[in-house]
């Protein structure tokens, strides 16, 4: 199977996941993303939430995580050999909370790292992630893409609840790597 044909699998794999555990999908995106898509797409899911009665205190959460989320693929999510960033995301709604849930692809070689950095921010409390994040952005590594890590501590920030994840292995190269961000229905 081409990579394009699983990594499909994957989202229609996870739209059912998502029916299965008695969520509605309320925005999506397949495909590549750039400056103009994210912030069509943010505008939308603001409206959206608005449109639906969401609190504005939630409103103003997710819309934080959607652009953090959306950046960080745009920016550091790696590329097929057909020089593509296959990638996909979905806001769903559930009874207690939204989800936001964000899959690009991930050399095989940096998942480690990348879900050891996760699991450190799921360890922390808020004012150890703030003191993480003031950290991160004064003395922070930037790594080859010009990324200091800030996406992440933020949407932990915003969050407020741990940071689910998971990969799928694609190749002996990519895995399509997925983060699942809660945000509790004040």
């Amino acid at each position: 199977m081409d990579l394009l044909k699983s990594i499909e699998k994957l989202y229609i794999s996870s739209e059912q996941t998502i029916k299965d555990n008695q969520g509605t999908i309320f925005i999506s995106n397949f495909g590549e993303l750039d400056s103009e898509k994210i912030s069509e797409i943010c505008e939308t899911a603001e409206s959206k939430l608005f449109e639906i009665g969401a609190a504005k205190k939630n409103i103003k959460n997710i819309f934080n995580i959607l652009i953090e989320g959306l950046q960080n693929i745009k920016n550091h999510g790696d590329f097929s050999s057909d020089k593509k960033q296959h990638s996909f995301f979905y806001i769903s709604i559930f009874e207690e909370e939204f989800i936001c849930s964000f899959s690009n692809l991930i050399m095989n070689e940096n998942i480690n790292t990348l879900f050891k950095n996760i699991d450190h921010l799921n360890t922390l409390d808020r004012p150890g992630l703030k003191s993480v994040y003031l950290e991160t952005l004064t003395n922070g590594k930037i790594s080859k893409k010009g990324g200091a890590g800030l996406g992440v501590i933020i949407m932990a920030m915003k969050s407020k609840n741990l940071i689910d994840y998971q990969s799928s292995p694609l190749d002996d190269q990519l895995s399509l790597v997925t983060l699942n961000i809660k945000v509790d229905k004040i």
